[in-house]
């Protein structure tokens, strides 16, 4: 059969390190963090509520993807290991659980890799405590269409008991290196993505695949029991954007999922492997040994996730995490608070902007946000109730709310961010949260001690040129009286890059027969996608 992410190989212009994804993306909560079954039932409404902001192709019944991400439903799968597994779950939080792709009808390769994952659990002293048959109906209904049943993957959930002394942070950093040692020792053995994880977590679990939005249900037989319950539910629709869909790929990621794009994900890709040389973290001293972080195949919303997990089990939490990677515009901000600037001048040096227009939606289980980077080019509308409920999406109706029991609504603006905190059952504002965010460490005093600026720096001796000499030296560089003047002189003069508005019909510097300069072989990136008008009033 066909593998689950059956996408060509890299050939002539395409590149499976382009694709893009994202569309319509849904979340409901319940802000007293009490489980039920109306939060998954609703989020699952909210999904079908998005069909018309996914895509199928040829094959009505073939989608691009959909999926869920919730907490973990403690009660069903005690049920339901105990009745098919005989096993007796330790308590909440004591153990993890994931779903696993394998390629179907490849029996041995199947058991190969579970037993090498199984091992790789052992090995970092945790507890293997049984695999399930996931229960999925591929006839349900109307059924799968031939493109996403050719190539369905066969599915097992794994269940994975902490060690005695692993405290909850510990437990979910370890988790993380089981899975990216596993995927890694895959891929050398297979050369090849044997098997993808969906999620492995002790808080959150995804369900998730090639999908149309009304058929996550109706596949999942898990959804379908009256005691999955959750707090929080993501839910997502994908629109491969001129890309090809995939089982792997559907959303939701492992914390996040995504409308938009990420238009700096080539640059965002490159550096996170330039910083993996020197990557490290207490929580994980076995992180070298997880690079690359970022999935080489994957999409840019699955690079999102894959560096956004990994700051968060480092330590950080996931709206901190968040706001580094979607600043706001602060360099220019002179009405904002000197904390928060200092805040993202300090984070600038550790991690570049990831770029949209993008509208990411995240949870852990212990918090529920969304954010919009910079560019705000990508709409969130959210409702709160007075029965302590919030429903939200991308846009307006995607759950019918009596208007008697809206306590208040509203909608995200650009670099700004929403999010609930189970922990205190309330939603936090911007300001607050990112008040007390900024003050947790001295940005201020980090940057003055150790910040290195041009007029700092002591000038050294002036270097002199023979006049004969500059000329030839000018064209043996490749400089011209156009570079010099329009380029050169401006940002002597005025300190800041010329801009111009006319295109440039100059050949490529790869192609031309002329000497050119070595910046002139490198261009920047830009989206060349249809974005949708700017609000005036924004």
């Amino acid at each position: 059969m066909p593998h689950f992410d059956d996408y060509p190989k890299a050939q002539g212009l395409y590149n499976p390190n382009l694709e893009k994804d994202a569309c319509g993306v849904g979340f409901v909560a319940d802000l007293t963090g009490q489980p039920s079954r109306r939060t998954v039932v609703d989020a699952l409404h909210v999904l079908n509520h998005l069909t018309h902001r996914g895509a199928c192709g040829c094959e009505q019944e073939t989608g691009d993807g959909a999926g869920i991400l919730c907490s973990i439903p403690h009660t069903f799968f005690q049920k339901v290991c105990k009745a098919e597994m005989g096993l007796d779950l330790p308590e909440k939080g004591r153990y993890a659980a994931g779903i696993f792709f394998f390629e179907k009808g490849n029996d041995a390769k199947t058991a190969e890799s579970k037993k090498m994952i199984d091992d790789i659990v052992k090995e970092l002293g945790q507890k293997v405590l049984g695999w399930r048959k996931l229960p999925v109906r591929p006839t349900h209904n109307k059924g799968l269409g031939a493109t996403a049943l050719a190539c369905e993957p066969y599915m097992e959930q794994l269940f994975i008991g902490a060690s005695d002394d692993a405290k909850a942070e510990q437990f979910e950093a370890v988790l993380y290196m089981i899975r990216r040692k596993a995927a890694i020792a895959g891929r050398a053995k297979y050369g090849e993505k044997n098997f993808y994880v969906c999620s492995l977590s002790s808080n959150v679990i995804t369900y998730k695949g090639m999908l149309k939005s009304e058929q996550v249900m109706e596949y999942f037989a898990d959804l379908d029991d009256d005691d999955f319950h959750s707090h929080v539910a993501l839910v997502h629709s994908r629109f491969a954007t001129n890309t090809f869909p995939g089982w792997s790929r559907a959303h939701p990621y492992r914390y996040v999922c995504h409308n938009g794009e990420i238009n700096t994900v080539c640059g965002n890709k490159n550096w996170q492997r330039a910083r993996e040389g020197v990557i490290s973290s207490p929580l994980m001293p076995q992180l070298q040994e997880c690079c690359p972080i970022v999935d080489p195949e994957g999409s840019d919303s699955q690079a999102f996730d894959n560096v956004l997990e990994m700051l968060l089990l480092a330590g950080r939490t996931l709206p901190e995490a968040c706001m580094m990677m979607m600043p706001e515009a602060w360099q220019n901000a002179d009405l904002m608070d000197e904390d928060k600037k200092a805040f993202y001048k300090f984070n600038a040096a550790l991690m570049e902007p990831w770029d949209g227009p993008a509208l990411v939606c995240f949870t852990d289980g212990k918090y529920l946000g969304a954010s919009l980077d910079r560019n705000g080019l990508r709409p969130c509308r959210y409702y709160v109730t007075k029965d302590q409920r919030v429903i939200g999406g991308s846009e307006v109706g995607v759950l019918n709310v009596d208007v008697e029991n809206v306590v208040s609504k509203g909608r995200l603006m650009p670099g700004k961010m929403f999010l609930i905190d189970f922990a205190q059952n309330k939603m936090i504002s911007d300001e607050e949260y990112k008040g007390q965010a900024c003050k947790k460490q001295p940005y201020k005093q980090w940057i003055a001690e150790h910040q290195l600026v041009m007029s700092t720096i002591k000038a050294g001796a002036e270097i002199q040129i023979d006049k004969a000499l500059e000329l030839p030296m000018l064209r043996a560089f490749g400089y011209t009286q156009e570079t010099l003047d329009m380029l050169l002189l401006p940002m002597g003069v005025d300190g800041m890059e010329g801009l111009g508005s006319m295109g440039n019909d100059v050949p490529l510097a790869c192609l031309s027969r002329r000497s050119r300069t070595v910046f002139d072989y490198f261009k920047q990136l830009f989206a060349q996608v249809t974005n949708p008008p700017i609000d005036p009033i924004r």
